[in-house]
Formats: structure tokens, C-alpha cells, sequence
């Protein structure tokens, strides 16, 4: 059951997700657009941490992971945005692990 921190999260990352799509592009005809599947799982992640960041790890060791998760999140985003999608999907396949443990 989600808690209503849950939803919240959920919200804010639905409309962080909308402002990016409705963001004028000054990208080209010809740039390339990421791969589904990396939209995807970058989706899942996201929703993972946020999942993890509402139940509020106290361990040290388990916010340390949590904050790897993170930070790979944020630096495979802006891989992304770059047009690196190969590093970014490194990097999303790191903190989806990381992020998974922190569920079990």
C-alpha cells in the first residue's frame, strides 16, 4: 500500500516528467531520441529510490546506498539528455540493483 509521502513522490515525478516533454527543444530533426527501453527502466528506477527514500532507511551503510542510487539516477539523467544512452544505461543498471537490495 502507498502512503500518501508515496503519492506525493509519485506526483512530483509525474509532472517533473511532463515539463520535461513539454520543454522547447532546440534538438534537431536528426538527434536521436532514447531508446524505449531506457526510458523505461529509467522510469523504474526513479520510482524505486523514491519508493526507498519514503520508507527512510535510519542504517548508515543502507542511506550510503541509497545515495549512490541517487546520484547514479541523476548522473545516467543527465547522460541521457547528453546522448550517452550507453553510459546512462550502465548507470541506471547500478543504482536499479542498488536501489532493489535497499527493498529486500
Amino acid at each position: 500500500m502507498l502512503t500518501s509521502r508515496a503519492f506525493v513522490n509519485l506526483a512530483i515525478l509525474s509532472i517533473l516528467a511532463v515539463l520535461v516533454c513539454a520543454a522547447p527543444s532546440s534538438a534537431g530533426p536528426n538527434d536521436l531520441k532514447p531508446p524505449s527501453d531506457l526510458v523505461n527502466l529509467e522510469r523504474e528506477v526513479s520510482l524505486k529510490i523514491a519508493h526507498v527514500r519514503d520508507e527512510g532507511p535510519t542504517d548508515p551503510d543502507k542511506r550510503r546506498q541509497l545515495g549512490e542510487a541517487e546520484r547514479l539516477d541523476g548522473k545516467a539523467e543527465r547522460e541521457i539528455g547528453a546522448g550517452d544512452f550507453r553510459s546512462a544505461e550502465d548507470d541506471l543498471v547500478k543504482a536499479n540493483a542498488l536501489a532493489a537490495e535497499l527493498l529486500n
